[in-house]
């Protein structure tokens, strides 16, 4: 009886423990995979077939409860080395003899497949994109070595010599005065202050007038190392911040290739072209780069690919960008713009002279008393083919002429190492002629060798024969018109590659009663439009004040025309030249000659303040301008110009259209004791904006 009672009492709690079981089963259900659990309902229904007083019984609950509580969910190839598991199984069971022993050693093998099997589902479910077979140890190991690579901790040190600075930037580039010194002072700063981080620089000018190597200037100063990457047109944010690493073939941003490229923390990097952002729908470039420039923040970027906080507070800044109009206005209040302007005519002689020449001509495997290019010449290069604000299109034609000039010399049979007979690049056939009559007489031939062994072949280039290296020229005069006609007024336009003339034609097509129309053409922008409809109000009011019986503009359908309607134009400053354009139409009178102005107008007839001062007076001087008309408002930009670059200009200054309008039409207002009351006029302002400070 008491061994009955046992037994009963044995498989009371066997029963319960069953049953503890499945609902141990039912309530981690959902962390349990399903290939487990179709393991765990098979080992179950052989549970229950089990007599409780085997010892299958209580191995086989123990393994199920084991199964139940594993962290499946936390399997991965990072924190379970599978193949060290199978090594140590094998190991196990090469030592089994007992029959329990090979029953534990089977369930082991099937837990492993188990675990192997959601390693590679856990890794499905992390890694979506990435194949199973991927290789997740080379992964690693690149990533590693990125960590390794960085150099943490890692500076060079920064030269704050102001002195030597100077020198460097003066050697590298010619002109740019205020440039430089306004890089000069960024030193001092540094030097006082100990360092030089917190400041973005943003170097903008138009193309090719020295941007890029300004920036080597100032690492080469500081002793930084220099690393450049453009983001002109670029519109993927993993650029800048890196990929994530559940990407196949991800890699790190741009700072992070940077840094490890320069082995240092603090080099200065430059950024090109930044106002040509591009955009996407994934993400806006400009706030990835807002999060690596900012000062504020950019002391913990997180690169996603390396996913650590990297210190970029050392690292200088500098950005380039041709119009700062088309950057976004987070990221440009956090620059400080340095301002570059084109260079003049003598400027490029200057470089072209001393740059340039050198620099193609020991290219080129020619020696410098090869050639000899007049002064005429260059200035006819530079006039006629590179009107550009910079000096890369100068460079380009100089390169063409000293390669045909190479041409020529080993075509002549006259390389650098054989010296040869001197001759005039124009005079080419004349040469060959002679040569032809030195090898038909024996004398003559042998004093031509002798004649050979003493000089060397000299290429003259001057502006007869310019157009024999570099073609018809690309540009004709911008000066369209000798004597302004009526209705012709020259005004001054600012774009990204610089300064130009802007002419304003205004002619008429029909007049009746009430007919009273404007009609533009040119490719204008939509501000442009707005400053045609504005001058026609004011012009229409200026001549009613004037002349109350003259009702030209109400009966007259007019025409505004503005040359190059290839070119897309657009701003507020030709206001006052449509002004004085339509005036001259109306009173058929032409303004007076060498004359050129610039400004907005306002509805009152206010003159405003404009931009592009420099490059303006760069143009009007291109076009033998003798008298430039500003608004007031610009007067402390014309005071910082070079006294070289205004010097015979008439500059005047003004803030009504009444004022343009005396000077405009100075010779034609009416009796000559009119005309020489208004001259003095003008006189007496011209003298009193001269001497007022």
């Amino acid at each position: 009886m008491p061994e009955e009672s046992n037994l009963n009492s044995k498989d009371i709690s066997t029963t319960m423990n069953r049953e503890n079981l499945r609902e141990k089963i039912n309530a981690n259900k959902d962390k349990i995979p399903e290939h487990v659990l179709k393991v765990i309902e098979e080992e179950l229904t052989k549970l229950q077939s089990l007599e409780a007083t085997s010892s299958d019984n209580d191995a086989t609950y123990n393994y199920l409860d084991w199964l139940i509580v594993l962290p499946w969910e936390n399997f991965s190839s990072e924190n379970f080395d599978v193949p060290r598991a199978k090594k140590i199984l094998d190991a196990f069971g090469a030592n089994k003899h007992q029959n329990q022993e090979l029953d534990i050693h089977k369930r082991l093998e099937l837990t492993l497949g188990l675990v192997e099997k959601q390693v590679e589902i856990n890794k499905k479910e992390k890694y979506p994109l990435c194949e199973v077979d991927c290789g997740d140890s080379s992964s690693n190991y690149e990533y590693l070595e990125w960590l390794t690579v960085l150099p943490w901790g890692n500076f060079s040190k920064e030269n704050y010599d102001v002195l030597r600075a100077e020198k460097m930037l003066n050697e590298e580039h010619y002109g740019l005065s205020d440039v430089k010194e306004r890089i000069l002072e960024f030193i001092a700063v540094a030097s006082l202050r100990g360092t030089s981080q917190g400041k973005i620089i943003c170097l903008s000018g138009p193309p090719g007038v020295g941007k890029t190597s300004i920036g080597r200037s100032i690492a080469r100063a500081l002793d930084r190392k220099f690393f450049k990457f453009s983001v002109g047109g670029l519109d993927d944010v993993d650029e800048i911040k890196g990929n994530r690493r559940t990407y196949r073939g991800a890699l790190p941003g741009k700072m992070v290739q940077c840094l490890k490229s320069v082995g240092t923390e603090n080099p200065l990097v430059l950024i090109d072209e930044i106002d040509k952002l591009g955009r996407c729908r994934s993400g806006d470039p400009a706030n990835a780069l807002l999060d690596l420039l900012d000062p504020q923040q950019n002391a913990n970027f997180t690169d996603d690919y390396l996913n650590v906080p990297i210190d970029l507070s050392k690292v200088l800044f500098v950005c380039t960008a041709n119009e700062t109009d088309k950057i976004p206005g987070p990221l440009l209040d956090r620059m400080e713009v340095i301002k570059i302007a084109g260079y003049l005519t003598d400027e490029k002689m200057h470089i072209a002279r001393h740059h340039l020449e050198k620099t193609t001509c020991r290219d080129c495997g020619i020696k410098p008393e090869q050639v000899d290019a007049s002064d005429a010449a260059l200035r006819s290069l530079i006039e006629n083919y590179c009107r550009e604000p910079g000096v890369r299109n100068l460079q380009n034609h100089i390169d063409k002429i000293y390669r045909k000039i190479a041409l020529k010399l080993v075509r002549e049979g006259a390389s650098p190492e054989t010296p040869a007979v001197s001759v005039d690049a124009s005079d080419t056939s004349k040469s060959s002629s002679a040569k032809t009559n030195s090898e038909s007489t024996g004398n003559l031939k042998t004093e031509q060798s002798g004649a050979v062994a003493e000089t060397v072949v000299k290429v003259m280039i001057d502006e007869s024969n310019l157009a024999e290296y570099v073609g018809k020229p690309v540009f004709d005069a911008e000066k369209i018109y000798e004597k302004t006609p009526v209705g012709v007024v020259m005004g001054l336009a600012w774009t990204s590659m610089g300064g130009s003339p802007l002419y304003i034609e205004t002619t008429f097509v029909e007049e009746g009663e009430g007919k009273g129309d404007l009609r533009v053409t040119g490719q204008l922008g939509d501000v442009m439009k707005e400053s045609a409809e504005i001058a026609h109000t004011v012009a229409t009011r200026f001549l009613l004040e004037k002349e109350p019986k003259n009702r030209f503009f109400a009966n007259s359908k007019l025409h505004l025309h503005v040359p190059d309607g290839a070119s897309s134009k657009d701003g507020p400053s030709a206001g006052c030249t449509m002004i004085t354009s339509l005036l001259s139409l109306a009173m058929k009178k032409p303004v007076r000659k060498d004359l050129a102005m610039t400004g907005e107008v306002t509805l009152t007839g206010r003159i405003l303040q404009i931009g592009g001062v420099k490059e303006k007076t760069v143009a009007a001087r291109r076009s033998q301008v003798k008298t430039i008309i500003f608004p007031k408002a610009n007067r402390p930009d014309v005071d910082e110009l070079p006294e070289n670059m205004k010097e015979g200009l008439g500059v005047h200054y003004v803030d009504e259209y009444e004022q343009i309008f005396e000077l405009a039409f100075e010779n034609h207002l009416g009796s000559p004791l009119l005309n020489n009351g208004r001259k003095l006029k003008s006189l007496l302002w011209d003298l009193v904006c001269s001497c007022f400070h």
